[in-house]
């Protein structure tokens, strides 16, 4: 990480969620002056965190004029057009207007350092394709790369793409081809195992709850991903992508434990936090447990956006 600047740089957290680009972002000497999300419940655990309430003013529509003036903007859209469950329609879902609405206001505002996140489908879309076409007629490097927290020694695998667009001013433009470009970390064998994120004192309250019923494990366990409490210490031992619908959703949304007992139970959202990088003392609230899980499955993973900084900033 980099030392804090005598100068804050001003950011946009767009799509804040829970705030991951702000965890991200504390040791950089940014500044985040505005946030935006529609969820009630991520605006509330993002203000109890950060001290300042994101607007749940409606993106698809917002006025260039209720966009403050930043140097740094960071959007986490909704994946859901350029995933195989939101059927791939692209820039003609509804839940893309508003990314379609801000990359007008990108070329407007023309913030010199631009950082998106998306899945990895998002980089075969026409969405991806119309947003380099208007960035690079703009004066933006736009690079593409993946990053997976197992490139952070973090055994969990959650690829996602992150796109970093560059601002070359008229007096550097004719060098934008050598502004160097945003290389993916080489892949790390995992420096730390499932155990150094498994909470083990869970009072029996929050255990209780946690477990997954015996007739549900019956019924689904064919299709379920399962690691057992036992092999956490093995480095070999990954849990695969926490999904916003884990807890309700029985296939692929995210892994679930077995315990010595031989009963299941799922991930706590503390665990899947400190499995994406939030500090130790990031609070949910006192929010109800399926709000959690959804609003932790939309997060994204901070050590990703951490490393982004430190090269997109020198």
């Amino acid at each position: 990480m980099t030392a804090k600047r005598s100068t804050p740089i001003r950011a946009l957290e767009f799509y804040s969620g829970i705030g991951a680009f702000s965890q991200a972002a504390k040791p950089y000497g940014i500044e985040v002056v505005a946030a935006f999300d529609q969820s009630q419940w991520a605006n509330q655990v993002y203000e109890l965190n950060n001290r300042h309430k994101p607007s749940s003013r409606n993106l698809d529509s917002i006025s260039i004029k209720d966009i403050p003036e930043a140097d740094l903007w960071w959007l986490s859209p909704p994946c859901t057009p350029y995933s195989r469950r939101g059927e791939q329609k692209d820039m003609s879902d509804p839940r893309a207007k508003s990314f379609l609405h801000l990359i007008e206001f990108m070329v407007m505002k023309k913030p010199s350092t631009i950082l998106i996140e998306n899945v990895e489908g998002f980089l075969h879309s026409k969405m991806y394709e119309h947003l380099c076409q208007t960035l690079q007629s703009n004066g933006y490097l736009v690079d593409a790369i993946k990053l997976c927290p197992t490139m952070f020694a973090v055994p969990m695998l959650r690829p996602r793409i992150f796109i970093v667009a560059r601002l070359a001013d008229e007096d550097t433009r004719p060098l934008v081809s050598a502004l160097r470009p945003i290389v993916a970390p080489p892949q790390a064998s995992s420096a730390k195992t499932l155990s150094n994120f498994i909470d083990y004192g869970l009072n029996e309250f929050t255990a209780a709850h946690l477990l997954l019923s015996e007739a549900d494990a019956e019924k689904y366990e064919p299709v379920l991903n399962v690691v057992n409490l036992k092999d956490a210490s093995d480095a070999a031992q990954y849990v695969i992508c926490f999904t916003s619908g884990y807890y309700r959703c029985r296939k692929a949304s995210g892994t679930l434990l077995r315990l010595e007992s031989g009963r299941l139970r799922f991930f706590s959202p503390d665990e899947i936090l400190s499995l994406l990088g939030f500090s130790a003392d990031f609070s949910l609230s006192n929010l109800d447990l399926p709000i959690c899980y959804r609003l932790v499955g939309n997060s994204v993973d901070v050590r990703a956006i951490d490393y982004l900084l430190a090269n997109a900033l020198q």
